[in-house]
């Protein structure tokens, strides 16, 4: 025997205002993003912004000063004087010799050869000299015989004498005799250029570099400094005792 069900009434559930708008068809949902303006963004990471704009500036600033320092010379030495040269003086000179090696200028080993490179006479050093190399204390050294040249010789009996500091460098003989006083002001004068040049970390000639050549010359001004002159025993030197000194 078939069972009676009896029939329920079901009230129907109120719709909501959100559900009136939508569709009774099967219509899937998908949630919107919300947007945020650009105005928003902007405001919200200035700093960080601000910050990564200044850090690319100063990279392109560093990238466009190391390719202009590399490619234009006059910066390039500016830089290599600033960034690699040592500790400086009062005087803004440099104290060091350059850590790079500089290109050689030769003179070769003929007086033909070294005029066709450049070079010129040197009279302190009685060497040819490049232009380009230091000349400190030779115009002093060509003008200290009471404004005239040193007096030269082709031989020891002083038979033939040279006009010229331009003759004794053209001389064929390859050398030349001379008084002991040019060699004590060549010796002199030498030193001194010596250490100016090492001070402003300019080219040191391959004489100036000769240990040999400096305890020569130190050696010399000793032994005649030994010799007895009782001018040398005079007063006349006066000293200080409150002399206090640092080194580096």
């Amino acid at each position: 025997m078939d069972k009676v069900f009896a029939s329920r009434s079901y009230r129907p559930v109120p719709k909501t205002d959100a559900d009136s708008d939508v569709d009774d068809s099967n219509a899937t949902l998908t949630p919107r993003p919300r947007r945020r303006s650009v105005q928003q963004f902007l405001k919200r990471n200035l700093a960080a912004i601000t910050i990564t704009g200044l850090l690319l500036m100063i990279i392109l600033m560093l990238v466009i000063a190391i390719i202009a320092a590399i490619t234009v010379e006059p910066l390039r030495q500016i830089l290599v004087l600033k960034w690699f040269a040592g500790p400086v003086d009062q005087t803004g000179q440099r104290q060091c010799l350059p850590a790079a090696p500089r290109t050689l200028l030769s003179c070769g080993n003929s007086t033909a050869e070294a005029e066709a490179l450049g070079c010129t006479y040197d009279p302190l050093s009685a060497c040819w000299l490049h232009r380009d190399c230091p000349h400190d204390y030779s115009d002093v050294f060509s003008h200290f015989n009471d404004g005239k040249p040193f007096i030269y010789y082709y031989d020891e009996a002083a038979t033939r004498q040279m006009k010229d500091y331009n003759e004794v460098g053209h001389n064929a003989n390859g050398f030349y005799w001379t008084s002991v006083r040019e060699h004590l002001v060549h010796c002199l004068y030498l030193l001194r250029r010596g250490h100016d040049v090492h001070m402003r970390g300019d080219r040191l000639d391959s004489m100036l570099a000769d240990i040999d050549h400096v305890d020569h010359c130190t050696n010399f001004l000793a032994n005649w400094l030994r010799r007895p002159d009782p001018a040398l025993e005079h007063l006349g030197t006066q000293g200080k005792t409150d002399c206090f000194m640092s080194c580096s």
